[in-house]
């Protein structure tokens, strides 16, 4: 409750307002028995006055206006309270998870995310909304027509209350129920949401293989799942208002036996009788919603917790708050014995020491798997360090803010992801830059060979992740797009792993170039498979099985280390044939 607690403080004023509309319907509909019990009373005595019933009926007909008018009032109020709830609740849970470490999101499905964000917060939404109106009504009209009915006859309101404690019996035990059902039936819904995105986003892989056939199979499996726990909900929920409506019938049954004995023995009028249905009637609304509240609340509940749990993740990283430590990066970076693992008791990187100095561009290669991804991703501080200590400027990696340290850095994964705009769009990622930088960025894409080809130069759009470029040019675009702000440090990922051999050595040589303009120069750090993208690093780290096994200049390692020798005269080996070809 006290996710939505502060929302309720916010529309507090919203709120009371709704309320007090709430309380004049509730108190016209309390009142417009009464006039039909006097109008039903004159008629059964032949004591007709013609214009005593056209005022009752005005007076009802006023009521009746006034009731439609304070009732929108009352919906746009609290509903629109319970609106600003969700929406408040879904920025929240947006801006939480943009925060979350990486690790969360590789032990957390997308599905699970997406359900969290869109079923969940619409439940508790709706028991947010109706809990107040329910609430309102239970006790005042519920409590205020209970009063009138045992005002007017108690032994007939306590007969006609005889089927009630069985109604809260039931309501009970299908309460507990529904909120078990609602549980399961989400999880499957989350399950079935992340099948459906994957599908989706791997649709190219399904239709090659042609797996269409599979992939209809497993989402028709998902989908009778989530089906069958739907259905048990289902059912728990429709079981509510049959056993409310036969309670109910009973107990008008009761009073128009009983009532109807009593107006024979003329201890009830027949107005006081009319009155009395109608106000059972009016009974009826609240204990219906106690019923249709008990489903709501059950499942905004059950949602609330899923969302509570969700955002009671934290960053694994936290850095300090202190402004004095939030001072431009130099780039001097120096690894001290570092170890990391992703999970427990399996290493990816052991006992790191290694220097890099501002200016002084640095090269990581070595085989698949070796850990050169996960090396520069904890200077980037996605991950913490498991063992040892990262120093940046000399002061601990956790002593910056991730976001500061981040805003810092300059970071091209391995695998481009683009946006679906145009390539400007994906370039500047929200920055507004014109003039001389806009000039650089051109620069830039120029030196990355981004936009040479393009029909539309940076107009052009690129679709959804990318889909109307080729794996060359996505990412090319994505060096462009890092490069496209300088920063004290900057970190490249494998950036022409799928370029040719003399178009990914232009592009380095470009971007070298580029780098050593720059004053002051900042660090950078490549990591690359083609060995030639390296050639002009000032040290060169080799990496194997988590660990540095090698280490100097292009030209030393080609004469002291095998692994680098043989990769390094391979390439130069397929650079020949390609030119020959």
């Amino acid at each position: 409750m006290n996710l939505i607690l502060p929302y309720f403080k916010k529309n507090i004023d919203k709120i009371l307002l709704g309320v007090v509309c709430m309380i004049l319907v509730d108190g016209a509909q309390i009142l417009i028995p009464q006039i039909i019990k006097k109008a039903v009373d004159t008629l059964a005595q032949s004591r007709m006055d013609p214009s005593a019933l056209m005022a009752q009926s005005a007076v009802i007909f006023a009521l009746a206006i006034a009731m439609a008018l304070l009732r929108y009032v009352w919906r746009v109020l609290l509903m629109g309270s319970a609106r600003d709830v969700e929406t408040g609740l879904r920025g929240q849970l947006f801006s939480h998870i943009l925060n979350l470490s990486p690790r969360f999101f590789d032990q957390t499905r997308t599905g699970d995310i997406m359900s969290h964000a869109t079923s969940d917060i619409n439940h508790v939404r709706m028991a947010f909304g109706f809990g107040i109106i329910v609430l309102v009504d239970t006790l005042l009209m519920g409590g205020a027509t209970l009063g009138i009915m045992i005002l007017t006859h108690p032994k007939l309101t306590l007969l006609s209350m005889l089927p009630m404690p069985f109604l809260i019996y039931f309501t009970k035990i299908l309460g507990r129920k529904m909120h078990d059902f609602h549980k399961t039936a989400q999880e499957s819904l989350s399950m079935l949401t992340e099948m459906v995105r994957e599908s989706f986003f791997g649709i190219r892989v399904i239709k090659v293989f042609n797996f269409e056939p599979a992939a209809d199979k497993k989402l028709a499996l998902a989908a009778g799942d989530y089906f069958t726990r739907n259905l048990k909900r289902a059912v728990v929920t429709a079981l509510l208002k049959p056993l409310m409506i036969f309670f109910f019938n009973l107990s008008t049954l009761v009073i128009i036996g009983y009532g109807g004995v009593l107006v024979m023995e003329q201890q009830l009028t027949p107005g006081e009788l009319v009155a009395f249905l109608q106000y059972m009637g009016l009974l009826a609304w609240p204990a219906i919603a106690i019923g249709w509240m008990i489903n709501l609340y059950q499942r905004g509940m059950a949602s609330l917790k899923r969302i509570g749990t969700l955002l009671e993740a934290r960053p694994e990283i936290m850095g300090s708050d202190d402004p004095a430590r939030r001072a431009g990066l130099k780039g001097d970076m120096v690894f001290e014995n570092a170890c990391f693992e992703y999970t427990a008791a399996v290493p990816v990187l052991s006992d790191i020491s290694l220097a890099v100095k501002p200016g002084m561009p640095v090269g990581i290669t070595g085989p698949p798997g070796s850990g050169k991804t996960s090396l520069v991703q904890l200077i980037a501080g996605l991950y913490p360090l498991t063992k040892g200590r990262l120093l940046i400027d000399g002061r601990d990696i956790g002593e910056f803010q991730p976001n500061d340290l981040r805003r810092q850095i300059n970071f091209m994964s391995q695998e481009p992801f683009l946006f679906s705009g145009t390539l400007k769009e994906n370039i500047l990622m929200g920055r507004d830059i014109k003039g001389p930088d806009l000039d650089r960025i051109i620069n830039i894409c120029d030196l990355a060979r981004t936009i040479d080809r393009m029909p539309d130069k940076l107009d052009t759009v690129v679709g959804e992740r990318g889909v109307t470029l080729s794996g060359g040019q996505k990412q090319r675009l994505a060096l462009a797009r890092t490069l496209a702000a300088p920063a004290p440090v900057t970190i490249l990922d494998d950036p022409v792993s799928q370029l040719d051999i003399d178009t990914a050595q232009k592009v380095m040589a470009g971007i070298t170039a580029e780098f050593k303009k720059m004053s002051p120069c900042p660090s950078l750090i490549i990591i690359s498979h083609r060995l030639s993208a390296l050639a002009e690093c000032e040290r060169i780290f080799i990496l194997d099985n988590g660990r540095i096994t090698d280490q100097g200049r292009h030209e030393d390692l080609i004469r002291t280390s095998r692994y680098y020798r043989k990769t390094f005269n391979i390439q130069q080996f397929e650079k020949e044939a390609a030119a020959h070809e």
